[in-house]
């Protein structure tokens, strides 16, 4: 080999050999706009501000602990603290309620003059004053002494139906019975007319709406009596029959449960016969197995040989390309929004999580997450959390028994879907949400008990494991437990994980002989889905063409934007304008007033979760403003100015900006009034001037 030649310029380099030179980079291949969204200059405010990070927004959801280390306020140096980040760590809401507290009976009576003669219920049916006391005394005295004997009891019940009032009222009501007192102590009215009344004429909330001088009056005698507009109520009783007939879009709230019902769960009095007979098959399995003494209980899978149901009685669900789905979501994911992206374009909603323990004590928080509107049905589906086989089957099973039908004037249960992805960690130490995809065994039979007890009511989850025979839709969402929201969804995880789905359904219709076997005939087809990341109708086709899924289930995306629906429909962006946004918002609160009242505490209820909407809304940057497309869920845009004062005011990170917002519908906040952002907000409002 020839030796190099002398260099010119470096006498000494024929005597001292130069190290090796270091490999150059000639392009930096990173993206030097990652995580930031690109405003166009002439938007851009000159004061900076520290960028809130994705994590710190989105990871409050979880209500977990994440730590980091931040050098202390006096002085730097090494030392470091704790700090919590994100702020669903004991909130309090702040829920208004009246001085004086009116009697429920006497609500919706429509004259003064008829309170009077008005039978309180609550008096009729109270417990007889001291009864309880007496109640605890005996049984007390029963654990010490013994059981009382016979002339005792006698004796006892004597006295107890001498205390009695002859007319049959123990006590008296404690509210109050005073219209006229009531009214006095009532904060003033909120301004304007009712959104109810306007809208059919008359006011579910009575004499305790916050609108109630709108539709109240006083005639000549000086009585008050609520005004009923009778034209604007025919018109709506002629509007909701009309959208009967029509199916579906009617103002009436389905799926709601008596009180009857729930006390009859919380007494285990609800036949659940299916789920008995399934957790009998079940514990002669689990003996079976123990007694053949398997070392990989994991891999003794369950195999229910009881004659489950057949494929061909499920209802089939369809999930195409055209359907875009909306994800359950915990909190935000309310009926007033869901009503109003079934408007916008949802083809498929979900209630937000019910847990199943609750489900069965007949817990009426729990049974009122699974409230739909009509216009949902018959595309509405119910998502439940197990950390028990036995829990999620029965809840199932009583789930599917008072929601049989898919579309009806009552009720309407689509599907069931199984929780297999929440990171909270109450949840998850507890064994449900993603901890089911540490123990396949146990989610299998899980999932072969739902779909045992449900009827022709088809089950789905939210699960890395594929198994077709017991569920018709799997939606994967890209990202781990331990990751939340830090890192961008992993499509290409998912892609894979749709090819081998694929494939296995290839193999599995290949080696089935469906002239012999009618049920493998008749099973119906799994339709995979993709979640995570998806902000444009750019992110939803991409990721059904590339991500080789059925469709993809939005989020996220759909709480800062709900025109992402229909966006996909129409296949471009749509620049909202501030008034559009703002009629989005006065749509939520008519609807949020509709299905919880318009009294105080229905008011305050709507304002609770308009401001927790609102702090995902706020993160909405206008596509005209924007320097490049399409824009990203993650990115952080610098401080910007929007195109008018009501574009800053929507746009502001500020929570006080938010409680302005709720007080053009709702009326001025009470005096004593809190709120407490779920997530990590700045308190500098973006518009500056």
């Amino acid at each position: 080999m020839a030796s190099p030649p002398p260099s010119d310029t470096c006498p000494a380099a024929e005597e001292v050999s130069s190290p090796a030179p270091k490999k150059i980079k000639l392009s930096d291949t990173r993206d030097s706009h990652a995580g930031v969204a690109d405003i166009k200059p002439e938007y851009l405010l000159p004061k900076a501000r520290k960028a809130i990070s994705a994590s710190a927004d989105d990871d409050a959801v979880g209500a977990a602990h994440h730590y980091h280390y931040q050098e202390a306020e006096n002085g730097g140096g090494g030392k470091k603290r704790k700090h919590e980040r994100g702020q669903n760590k004991a909130r309090k809401f702040h829920f208004a309620s009246d001085e004086v507290k009116l009697c429920n009976s006497l609500v919706m009576v429509p004259r003064e003059g008829l309170l009077e003669g008005t039978v309180c219920e609550f008096a009729l049916n109270a417990r007889p004053k001291g009864q309880k006391a007496r109640q605890r005394r005996k049984k007390k005295e029963e654990v010490e002494v013994g059981k009382a004997t016979g002339e005792d009891k006698i004796m006892e019940g004597r006295e107890e139906e001498e205390w009695v009032k002859p007319d049959g009222l123990s006590k008296k009501c404690g509210f109050s019975h005073n219209l006229r007192e009531y009214l006095k102590s009532k904060r003033d009215d909120s301004e304007g007319v009712c959104p109810v009344w306007e809208l059919r004429g008359y006011c579910g909330g009575g004499w305790r709406c916050r609108w109630v001088g709108s539709h109240s009056k006083e005639d000549e005698n000086g009585e008050l009596y609520m005004v009923v507009d009778e034209g604007k109520k025919k018109m709506y009783g002629e509007k909701i029959a009309e959208e009967r007939k029509a199916k579906l879009a009617n103002s009436k709230i389905i799926n709601s449960v008596s009180m009857s019902l729930k006390i009859r769960l919380r007494k285990n009095e609800f036949p659940t016969k299916k789920s008995e007979i399934y957790a009998e098959w079940e514990h002669k399995e689990k003996t079976t197995r123990d007694g053949l003494g398997y070392e990989d209980k994991g891999d003794a899978r369950a195999s229910f040989v009881d004659a489950p149901v057949n494929a061909a009685e499920k209802r089939r669900i369809y999930i195409g390309k055209e359907t875009p789905l909306l994800a359950p979501l915990t909190t935000t994911g309310n009926l007033p929004f869901r009503r109003l992206c079934s408007r916008l374009g949802a083809a498929l909603t979900y209630s937000e999580m019910a847990m199943s323990v609750p489900l069965l004590q007949g817990h009426k928080p729990e049974w009122a997450l699974l409230r739909a509107h009509a216009s949902e049905i018959p595309n509405f589906g119910a998502q439940i959390c197990g950390t028990k086989i036995g829990t999620a089957v029965r809840a199932t099973e009583v789930l599917t028994t008072l929601f049989p039908s898919a579309a009806s004037s009552r009720h309407g249960l689509s599907l069931v879907d199984l929780n297999c992805g929440c990171p909270v960690d109450l949840v998850y130490r507890q064994g449900g949400g993603s901890a089911l995809l540490d123990q396949p065994s146990k989610l299998i039979k899980m999932l072969k008990g739902m779909n045992y007890v449900s009827g022709e009511t088809p089950i789905t989850c939210k699960i890395r494991i594929y198994d077709a025979g017991d569920v018709q839709a799997i939606t994967l969402h890209g990202r781990s437990r331990q990751q939340r929201y830090s890192r961008d969804a992993d499509w290409t995880y998912i892609a894979e994980t749709a090819a081998l789905i694929k494939d296995l359904k290839r193999r599995s219709d290949t080696t089935a002989d469906t002239a012999i076997d009618k049920e493998a005939r008749d099973k119906p087809n799994v339709f995979f889905v993709g979640n995570g990341d998806c902000y444009s109708h750019v992110d939803y086709y991409n990721s059904i063409d590339q991500g080789n899924v059925d469709g993809v289930m939005l989020a996220r995306g759909a709480l800062i934007k709900p025109w992402l629906f229909e966006e996909i429909q129409k296949g471009q962006y749509l620049d909202k304008s501030a008034t559009e946004r703002l009629d989005y918002i006065r749509e939520y609160v008519r609807y949020g007033l509709e299905c919880w009242g318009s009294d105080e505490l229905g008011v305050a209820t709507t304002r609770r979760f308009l401001l927790e909407w609102l702090s995902f809304g706020c993160r909405y940057v206008p596509i005209g403003i924007l320097e490049r497309l399409p824009p990203r869920i993650q990115d952080r845009p610098p401080p910007w100015k929007g195109r008018n004062e009501l574009e800053c005011l929507l746009g502001g990170s500020d929570y006080k900006d938010w409680i302005k917002i709720s007080e053009m519908f709702l009326g001025p906040c009470p005096s004593d009034f809190h709120f407490t952002p779920k997530h990590k907000v700045c308190v500098i409002t973006l518009c500056l001037g």
